[in-house]
C-alpha cells in the first residue's frame, strides 16, 4: 500500500518557525482553503494540484513481484503576505530568505517521513505566487518542492 497520505500528514506535522518566531499555519489536503485572506497569513499550503502539482514520477517494479518504487513530487507553498500589502520587497525579502534556511534545517530532520519513504531532494524558491490559481491575487512566499521516494509493498 502506498503511504502518500501519511507522507502529507508527516509534512503537515513539521513546523517551520522563523528567526522572528513566526510559524505559518499548515493546510493539508483535507483543510486547503478555497480562497485566501490576510487573516490566514502566513500559511503553508500542501498542494496536490495547480501550476505546481504533486505527482508521482518514475514508478517501477522492484524485480519480480508487486513491490514498486515511486518518486513523489510534493509542493509546499508558503504564503507570507499579500503583494499589495506593506512597503514591498524590502519588507519581506529577509523573511523569505530566513524561511528558506529554516525550512532547509527542518528538511535535515525529515529524511524519512514514513517507514517506507525517504526525502531525496528539496528545492526552495522565494517569489510572488498567485493563489488560488487564476484568481489574480498574488502573495510573496516560498515554493518548496520535495521529491520523496517511496517503496510500496503489500
Amino acid at each position: 500500500m502506498s503511504e502518500i497520505t501519511a507522507i502529507y500528514d508527516a509534512l503537515e506535522a513539521l513546523t517551520v518557525t522563523t528567526t522572528k518566531n513566526i510559524t505559518p499555519t499548515v493546510y493539508n489536503l483535507d483543510t486547503l482553503p478555497t480562497s485566501m485572506s490576510t487573516a490566514k497569513l502566513p500559511c503553508r499550503l500542501l498542494l496536490p494540484v495547480g501550476n505546481n502539482p504533486g505527482e508521482g514520477r518514475d514508478a517501477s517494479f522492484i524485480a519480480i513481484g508487486t513491490h514498486m518504487t515511486i518518486t513523489w513530487q510534493i509542493s509546499d507553498l508558503m504564503l507570507w503576505q499579500a503583494s499589495g500589502q506593506g512597503i514591498g520587497l524590502p519588507e519581506f525579502s529577509v523573511e523569505l530568505v530566513d524561511y528558506c534556511g529554516k525550512y532547509l534545517d527542518k528538511m535535515r530532520t525529515f529524511r524519512c517521513p514514513t517507514t517506507n519513504s525517504a526525502l531525496e531532494r528539496v528545492n526552495m524558491t522565494p517569489g510572488i505566487y498567485e493563489w488560488p490559481t487564476a484568481s489574480g491575487t498574488y502573495y510573496s512566499g516560498v515554493l518548496c518542492q520535495l521529491e520523496i521516494k517511496e517503496v510500496a509493498s503489500g
